[in-house]
């Protein structure tokens, strides 16, 4: 199938009620085993890039590695900028070739974020690209201004602020985004306390709201709080946390089983199926197994020609 465009992944997964992951990928082996989870149980999967692992990846090498591993896959992949923090991000991402790029701005004031999210769709709906926003804030270990203190060092974020449905109404309406991440009680990182998770406030949102929603923070959830989030409403779940603490016990594995290892491709070894595991284990929870559908080319948008703005 190859690659294509978010919307379409995302509208399939609407229409008949699963979630497809968004997997945060930050080097080979992850992306290896994204797809070959992906592949293994026939699923389609999106390729996610986070703004806050830009200070180990380069995005412009890493984008064209992205897209010519989607573009070579037997199931559908698109690829999407995550937790996008600033325009020049986003405008980068739009011009190396994602499919979807998100655009956070959940700290900001509504008014703020309203003025924000609309720059970027304007912008990246005339190139073809779909955009993900965020009402409301997810909390937990954070990589943000807001999740490091007067040093820099990161500090943890407690205060989650839920997203409110007629916000989320108007922020759809006024900003014509593609889909919406909610904030409806979960958290970012591998999070082992009770979460208190509002299913009536989700299924409120989506009584209001038509575009996709989005889960963040999904690492962590049991079968059945994914579920629950799924029948409320949630078509895409961003999921890194338990892939990165995988692959850290797999070299952890590998290490303690030769100490005297001298090659890093020994170190290595053992990432790629952790992590293939797991996307295996998610997607069979998500219900997104076995999908077949009739999704467009990711270069059949029938936006602006991406020259046209400069992007390229």
């Amino acid at each position: 199938m190859g690659l294509v465009k978010t919307t379409e992944i995302l509208k399939e997964a609407n229409d008949r009620s699963y979630a497809v992951g968004a997997f945060d990928v930050v080097n080979l082996e992850f992306l290896e085993g994204v797809l070959a989870g992906a592949e293994s149980r026939r699923a389609p999967v999106i390729l996610s890039l986070a703004q806050n692992h830009l200070d180990y990846v380069d995005m412009e090498t890493f984008a064209g590695t992205l897209l010519r591993a989607a573009d070579r896959a037997s199931v559908p992949v698109s690829v999407h900028l995550d937790h996008g923090k600033d325009l020049d991000t986003v405008i980068k991402a739009i011009r190396y070739g994602f499919t979807s790029v998100m655009i956070d701005g959940s700290t900001l004031s509504y008014e703020d974020n309203l003025y924000l999210t609309r720059q970027v769709v304007r912008i990246a709906h005339a190139a073809g690209v779909s955009v993900e926003a965020e009402l409301g804030f997810v909390a937990g270990r954070e990589f943000y201004s807001h999740g490091k203190d007067a040093t820099g060092s990161n500090v943890e974020t407690t205060a989650t602020v839920y997203t409110d449905p007629d916000l989320a109404a108007d922020f759809v309406e006024k900003t014509k985004v593609d889909f919406l991440a909610v904030s409806v009680g979960t958290v970012h990182g591998l999070f082992t306390g009770q979460l208190q998770l509002d299913i009536p406030r989700l299924k409120e949102i989506r009584k209001k709201v038509s575009v996709p929603l989005v889960l963040h923070g999904g690492s962590g959830l049991t079968d059945e709080e994914f579920s629950l989030l799924i029948a409320g409403g949630i078509s895409k779940v961003n999921f890194y946390s338990e892939l990165s603490h995988a692959a850290v016990e797999a070299i952890k594995k590998a290490l303690a089983t030769d100490p005297g290892v001298t090659e890093i491709t020994g170190v290595l070894s053992g990432m790629k199926d952790a992590v293939r595991r797991i996307v295996e284990e998610k997607i069979h929870i998500w219900g997104c197994y076995g999908i077949s559908g009739a999704y467009a080319s990711a270069d059949e948008s029938g936006g602006t020609d991406r020259r046209l703005l400069g992007l390229v």
